[in-house]
């Protein structure tokens, strides 16, 4: 099949658009009716980041990927955050996905970014390409009534409902946020580009069917401890007894305990919503242990973030170790599709950082690079992987790279691309 593989110009922009929509099954006719020109589904992604098969001028087969930096145990590594991946059904079986696939791996490489993270329409599909799962979704569907605390407790924070508009909201919102993911584990640095344009945010308030709001909780001080934005809507059903809204949570950032606590019962105060909707909760989030009835979340857990490592030494020696996981093991790494990565290495970790070095001693831990990305993120210790029959080592090193992987948080990304 003789058909091109580039990025994109800008003349390319409407007929990938065009392209995008079909495989996704979305609309985005409104957004030409206003003037604009996306590409994919976020309006700051840029031609030069997107890859496509082309048979004559039209995309066939794309991949776009938006340079971000990711916080990985606490240490920020550059990372490609790849989203627009599709082919046209006339196109399919012919290993045209994996060529894309395969210039993108060189790409993000040459990029300088250690590795790549995707949300899977089918796992199964990347799976192929050598990425492993990273990160549970956890979210909740609950009745503002069932979800009490155990506990009472007293707070000095008070809830202060804020308008976006306001000079500095959007600003403390970014401070809040950045002091929230510092320490934590695969959630993305919003660059100032993305505060800037992303629609969650800033345009959904003006939407009359569901408004959007934003609530701090403030300490005596003034000082904002946490903040939750959320929307609100009528339940469609008319004159239906007792409470008939829905409220749909999008960012729940609180710095430490009282501020979680306080936000969540600011959440229940609402008494005239009848289901909230809690899409991002961390798989690690304390409600689970600080409700009365647990069961009343509904909670749900599913496949998240994958992840797949593309310079080995550049992701080991970027993220973030605990403080007293110190010692060495060496990695053995198959890697068929980024040759460049297939081999051993010695990670040695002291003082929260890791010197990596190729070897060509006999590795006493080996993983393909899927199960490298599992291992890397902290979803998975190098001992549950071995207990699936993903890596091959004994059991001392085994335990070793249980404690060097070690994460203060478990992986959980917020924010979709």
């Amino acid at each position: 099949m003789d058909l091109e593989i580039r990025h994109l110009t800008t003349e390319d922009l409407p007929a990938f658009n065009d392209h995008v929509s079909y495989v996704f099954a979305s609309d985005q006719q409104h957004h030409r009716d206003a003037g604009e020109n996306l590409l994919g589904p976020s309006p700051w992604m840029r031609p030069e980041w997107a890859l496509a098969a082309f048979d004559g001028g039209t995309p066939v087969s794309t991949l776009g990927a938006y340079p971000v930096d990711v916080r990985v145990n606490g240490r920020a590594v550059p990372a490609a955050a790849v989203t627009t991946v599709g082919t046209n059904p006339g196109y399919r079986r012919r290993g045209l996905q994996r060529r894309v696939m395969t210039r993108a791996l060189e790409w993000h490489r040459d990029s300088g970014q250690a590795f790549a993270m995707l949300w899977a329409s089918f796992g199964a599909i990347y799976q192929r390409y050598g990425y492993g799962l990273a990160s549970a979704h956890t979210s909740y569907t609950f009745e503002p009534t069932w979800a009490a605390l155990r506990d009472p407790f007293e707070t000095d924070l008070q809830v202060r409902l804020v308008d976006w508009r306001e000079a500095d909201a959007r600003a403390t919102v970014q401070r809040v946020y950045d002091a929230y993911a510092a320490p934590r584990n695969l959630l993305i640095e919003r660059s100032q580009e993305w505060w800037s344009n992303h629609r969650w945010y800033w345009e959904f308030e003006q939407e009359k069917e569901r408004r959007a709001f934003l609530a701090f909780a403030v300490d005596p001080r003034g000082e904002v401890r946490g903040y939750v934005n959320y929307r609100l809507k009528e339940n469609e059903v008319p004159f239906e007894p007792g409470p008939n809204q829905v409220m749909d949570v999008g960012d729940f950032v609180a710095l430490d305990l009282e501020a979680w606590r306080t936000l969540w019962s600011y959440i229940r105060g609402h008494d005239l919503v009848k289901t909230v909707e809690f899409r991002w909760a961390p798989e690690d989030d304390p409600a689970v242990d600080l409700l009365l009835e647990p069961r009343a979340l509904r909670r749900r857990t599913g496949d998240a973030m994958w992840l797949r490592i593309v310079d080995v030494a550049q992701a080991l020696e970027g993220r973030g170790y605990e403080p007293d996981a110190e010692g060495a093991v060496v990695l053995g790494v198959r890697d068929e599709l980024c040759p460049w990565n297939d081999g051993a290495y010695r990670v040695s970790v002291e003082g929260g950082r890791a010197t990596v070095k190729r070897v060509r001693t006999k590795p006493q831990l080996t993983l393909p690079v899927a199960a490298l990305g599992s291992l890397y993120s902290g979803f998975r210790t190098a001992t549950q992987l071995s207990r699936a029959g993903r890596a091959e080592g004994s059991a001392s090193a085994l335990r070793t790279a249980d404690r060097l992987f070690a994460t203060a948080y478990r992986p959980h990304v917020m924010d979709g691309f």
